[in-house]
C-alpha cells in the first residue's frame, strides 16, 4: 500500500485523490469522443461535457460523503469536524452515484443535452472512471475485505492481499488487521467498474432506445456490487442487518472471553487476534446478513428495470444505425 506518493513543503499528495483525479480525467476525456459519436448535437455536446462532468463530479464526492456519513451518524454527531475530512477515507460510492445521476440529468437540461441520450455514454465513460479511481481505496487500505484462511503449509492464497504491519503514514487500514491474508476487494470492486465500461461500450452500438445502455448498467451495478458485499470485512462501516450472534457487542463479548480485549473492547493481544483472524475462528468478526448497500442495490436494481421497461414503451421502435 502507498497511501503518500510524496510530500511537497508539508503536504502530502494522497494516493486516493491522485488515483480519484485520474479516472475523473480519463472518463471526461473518453465521454468527450463518445460524444461526438452517439450525442444528439456531436460538436455541442463535446463541448458541453467538461461542464457536467464537473456537476456530476461534485454529486459523486457529495453524494458519496454524504451517505458514508448517514451510515456512521453517531460516530460524526460526536465528530462533526470529521465530517469534512474526506481525505481520511470514508465515501460510499452508492450515495455518490445517485446524486451524481440527479445533478448530471438536471444539468443536461440546463445545456440542452438530450438526458438520456447523454447517460447511455456518460455512465460509461464513467465506469472507466470508477474502475480507476478504486485503485485508490487499495493504496490506502480503505474498502477491505474478509480474512481468508492460510493453505494448509501455512501460507496465503494467492489471490488474496496483506497489508504490512508497520502501516504506512495516512493509512485507513486497521491496524489489527495487518499481517491478515484477505480479499481483494478494492480490485473486486475496480474489476466490476471496468466489466461494466466493457459492457457499455458493447451496448452503445447496439442499442435500441435512449436510456437502455444506463438502465443496463445501473442494473448490473447493483448485482455486482451486491455479489461484491459479500466479500466486504468493514461490517461495522457499513451498516445494515447483522447476523444473529454475529453483531458487534457480540463480537467484542466473545473476544473479551477469549482474552483477546479488555472490558472496554479494545484489543490487547494483537498477535492472538490475527491468530483467530487467519484460522478462520468463527464469532470473532463482525458479520452482516445483508448490509446497507445490498438494500440500496435492491431498489436500485428495481428502479433500473421500471425505468427500462417505461423507456422502451416510450421510445421509437428503433434508432438510427450509428
Amino acid at each position: 500500500m502507498w497511501p503518500e506518493i510524496f510530500t511537497v513543503f508539508g503536504i502530502p499528495l494522497r494516493s486516493f485523490g491522485f488515483f480519484v483525479a485520474v479516472g475523473f480525467l480519463v472518463g471526461v476525456q473518453l465521454a468527450g469522443r463518445l460524444s461526438r459519436k452517439y450525442g444528439s448535437d456531436p460538436e455541442k455536446d463535446a463541448e458541453r461535457i467538461p461542464d457536467l462532468s464537473w456537476t456530476i463530479l461534485i454529486g459523486v464526492m457529495l453524494g458519496a460523503r454524504i451517505a458514508y456519513v448517514l451510515i456512521n451518524l453517531d460516530y460524526f454527531s460526536a465528530n462533526p469536524l470529521s465530517i469534512f475530512k474526506i481525505w481520511e477515507g470514508g465515501l460510499v460510492m452508492y450515495g455518490g452515484l445517485i446524486l451524481a445521476l440527479i445533478l448530471g440529468l438536471r444539468k443536461t437540461r440546463k445545456l440542452a443535452m438530450h438526458p438520456m441520450q447523454t447517460a447511455d455514454y456518460v455512465l460509461t465513460s464513467a465506469f472507466l472512471g470508477q474502475g480507476i479511481a478504486r485503485f485508490g481505496c487499495l493504496a490506502v487500505g480503505d474498502d477491505y475485505g474478509r480474512t481468508v484462511q492460510l493453505n494448509a503449509d501455512g501460507s496465503s492464497p494467492w489471490w488474496s492481499v496483506t497489508f504490512p504491519d508497520p502501516l504506512r503514514p495516512g493509512s485507513a487500514f486497521p491496524i489489527q488487521l495487518t499481517e491478515v491474508p484477505l480479499h481483494p476487494t478494492q480490485l473486486y470492486m475496480s474489476l466490476k467498474a471496468f466489466l461494466l465500461f466493457a459492457l457499455g461500450m458493447w451496448l452503445l452500438k447496439r442499442k435500441q432506445f435512449h436510456g437502455q445502455v444506463a438502465c443496463i448498467l445501473m442494473a448490473g451495478y447493483a448485482i455486482l456490487r451486491a455479489v461484491v458485499e459479500f466479500f466486504r470485512g468493514d461490517a461495522e462501516a457499513r451498516g445494515g442487518i447483522f447476523k444473529d450472534g454475529l453483531s458487534p457487542k457480540d463480537v467484542d463479548s466473545k473476544l473479551f472471553d477469549l482474552g483477546v480485549t479488555n472490558s472496554n473492547g479494545r484489543i490487547i493481544d494483537l498477535d492472538a487476534y490475527r491468530q483467530l483472524l487467519r484460522e478462520g475462528t468463527e464469532g470473532v468478526q463482525a458479520e452482516l446478513l445483508i448490509s446497507t448497500s445490498q438494500l440500496v442495490a435492491l431498489v436500485t436494481f428495481t428502479i433500473a428495470i421500471f425505468m427500462y421497461r417505461r423507456l422502451k414503451s416510450q421510445a421509437p421502435d428503433q434508432l438510427p444505425a450509428t
